[in-house]
């Protein structure tokens, strides 16, 4: 009877040391669980290398670690700027210069200078073709430039070809660029039907040579019938 209590009692106290030690156990298996989890988690050292490419006007950085590996490419384009220039020439007004009713512009043969030329562009006859030797031959000349202005002040100097007419001085265009002659058939002026005299022109400036500077020279012709 005595040891029932004494044995329940051990018991008891078995119970307690059992419950004790695996409740260290227990918290031992916690701790050391807890440490094992957070070395995986712990950040591991990272070194980074960097290499910097450039080639032409493109730029590539690689960045290597020993955890992850990125590549980043960046590319800068530089634009490419063409400038095309164009050159116009214009044409100013020569000094003197004068505006026409008809629209074009007069200037006088001083403004004329190499390498502009003078013109001789127009030559009427009157009367045209020419049938008698005893009338007069209107001979109206026309002078312009290279620029196609009309020139005035220039010297044109007409003949017939062979000298089958009379020869008149030279005379200056007037502010239209015209000058008029009036020249008289010889007897030897030829009247046939289907033939033509021919008279030689030459304008200049004052004062420059006869076959230089600006003058320029052309051929007319006018045609003739055999009536008297």
């Amino acid at each position: 009877m005595h040891n029932r209590p004494e044995s329940a009692r051990r018991g008891r106290v078995r119970r307690g040391l059992l419950t004790a030690a695996a409740f260290a156990a227990l918290a031992a298996l916690g701790v050391f669980a807890g440490i094992g989890a957070a070395d995986p988690a712990a950040p591991a050292q990272t070194e980074t290398t960097t290499t910097t490419s450039t080639t032409g006007t493109t730029d590539t950085t690689t960045t290597t670690s020993s955890t992850t590996t990125g590549t980043t490419a960046t590319t800068t384009t530089t634009p490419s700027t063409t400038t095309t220039s164009s050159t116009t020439t214009t044409t100013g007004t020569p000094p003197g210069a004068i505006r026409l009713p008809s629209g074009r512009t007069s200037v006088p043969a001083t403004s004329v200078a190499a390498p502009e030329r003078l013109i001789v562009d127009g030559v009427r006859f009157t009367p045209s073709p020419v049938t008698s030797r005893h009338q007069p031959i209107s001979i109206r000349v026309h002078v312009s430039d290279t620029r196609a202005f009309v020139v005035r002040g220039a010297l044109v100097f007409v003949r017939s070809t062979p000298l089958v007419t009379s020869t008149p001085p030279e005379q200056a265009t007037d502010q239209s660029g015209f000058v008029t002659f009036r020249v008289l058939p010889r007897a030897t002026f030829p009247l046939r039907r289907g033939f033509s005299v021919q008279f030689f022109l030459r304008v200049r400036r004052e004062g420059d040579p006869l076959l230089a500077g600006i003058s320029n020279r052309r051929l007319a012709q006018v045609a003739t019938l055999g009536f008297r």
